[in-house]
């Protein structure tokens, strides 16, 4: 039963890993695939620490570092907006 669980969440990481790949012009579009990928990497943890019966709290670390990581590209998306009207990752110029 929980081989087909994990191909299940195997084939939602590679969707939204070609979602990340494909979507590339947004930066929201990114940070949404980003989630995504997330979401599927703290539920595929989830499912092996609770088949193999161990201590869940790395899922709790995971999540914190997970929601700053939201945090940083949300104020990143905010800053871009504001000085340049739009959120097209092809215009950005670490250079500068």
């Amino acid at each position: 039963m929980m081989n087909w669980e994990m191909n299940f969440f195997m084939i939602l990481f590679m969707i939204s890993l070609m979602m990340f790949l494909s979507m590339y012009k947004h930066l929201l579009m990114t940070l949404i695939s980003l989630e995504f990928m997330i979401m599927n990497l703290s539920l595929m943890l989830y499912m092996n620490f609770s088949l193999l019966k161990l201590n869940i709290y790395f899922i709790a670390f995971f999540w914190t570092i997970c929601v700053c990581e939201s945090i940083m590209g949300l104020s990143i998306l905010v800053f871009l907006t504001r000085k340049l009207g739009n959120d097209y990752l092809k215009i950005l110029n670490l250079i500068n």
